[in-house]
């Protein structure tokens, strides 16, 4: 089966852009790992949105 190599569009933000990345790897990993990388993309977009709040 072919897979969609679809990149993900820049948001204007390198930090969100950055975190957004992170994503791009996760087929290529065991479904295992797919929660603790959520939770750091999660981590990292709730970091930068704090950061805009200041």
């Amino acid at each position: 089966m072919e897979q969609d190599q679809t990149q993900i569009p820049s948001t204007g933000d390198q930090a969100v852009d950055a975190a957004l990345t992170v994503l791009d790897g996760l087929d290529g990993r065991p479904v295992r790992e797919h929660v603790a990388v959520f939770d750091a993309v999660h981590g990292a977009l709730a970091d930068r949105l704090a950061e805009t709040r200041d």
